[in-house]
């Protein structure tokens, strides 16, 4: 993570990294998902409050799971988890010892899906599973999310939407903001193209816009990391492994731990995963 990302990630608590996953990756993708395509389900988390703005005519749509879609089809997406150009993000921001906070999932829109009224904690208050501190020449976040898009995604379109700088307000978020129904123009829908990965702090106000493309879906991979030390939502991590993480590489494996510091597994930029018994 080089300095102009790092500045860029302080300011407006999210990041756009272009062209971070290959033509060939994204495809790869995007036909495990064509042929799983009668497992999308509609998005349980939907919520649009009061607002009259972000309404459709349909929720959106969500596929889970991924993990355990028959072969080939689930190695995408296993591929996914410990990225190797993904890594120094997550080690800049976390500090090395991260991990899987939840199952990844994807979310789809198609033209009038509603969208997603605006959250995030912000620094109103501490949230010790969502936060964003500074100190020490290190950033340190709670749960990220690494969102990447597997479509083209225009600024106008909807989707993703975010406040810049809001991980760091000192104040709560109105109310008829977060409904999107006035200052329309402190909320940013943030552009991408296919392959590019966006990063955003969980504590950034962000949520979703109706999709207004009617010439293209949204198709979202995201992907939420939290430190070793901390759940967010419950994690990932069960009493005892399924057989098929066994099918893993050792980076791969460690990124579904449980929380905990001592002795963990932690991966180094190169991708290299080393034991060491102290606090990092």
């Amino acid at each position: 993570m080089n300095e102009r990302e790092k500045f860029l990630f302080d300011l407006q608590g999210f990041l756009v990294v272009k062209n971070l996953l290959t033509q060939e990756e994204v495809d790869a993708l995007n036909a495990a998902v064509d042929a799983n395509f009668d497992k999308r389900g509609e998005d349980g988390n939907s919520h649009t409050g009061d607002s009259k703005t972000l309404v459709g005519t349909h929720k959106r749509g969500m596929f889970s799971g991924m993990l355990t879609w028959q072969k080939p089809w689930c190695q995408p997406f296993r591929d996914i988890l410990a990225h190797p150009k993904s890594i120094p993000y997550l080690n800049t921001i976390h500090g090395r010892g991260w991990r899987l906070d939840h199952s990844p999932f994807i979310l789809t829109s198609d033209l009038k899906s509603e969208g997603l009224i605006l959250h995030g904690s912000s620094n109103h208050h501490f949230d010790g599973s969502q936060y964003y501190v500074y100190r020490n020449g290190q950033m340190r976040c709670g749960m990220v999310v690494f969102q990447y898009q597997l479509h083209d995604v225009n600024e106008g379109d909807g989707g993703l939407c975010v406040i810049p700088g809001s991980h760091k307000a000192n104040l709560r978020c109105p109310k008829e903001i977060r409904e999107w129904e006035v200052n329309r123009e402190v909320v940013y829908n943030i552009p991408g193209k296919a392959g590019d990965l966006i990063i955003f702090n969980e504590a950034t106000i962000h949520g979703t816009l109706p999709w207004t493309n009617r010439e293209r879906e949204r198709r979202s991979l995201l992907v939420r990391y939290s430190p070793k030390y901390l759940h967010f939502a419950g994690g990932y991590y069960k009493s005892e492994f399924p057989e098929w993480v066994d099918e893993l590489t050792e980076a791969q494996r460690s990124v579904l731990e449980p929380p905990y510091i001592y002795n963990r597994p932690l991966i180094e930029d190169d991708g290299e995963t080393v034991v060491r018994p102290r606090r990092e």
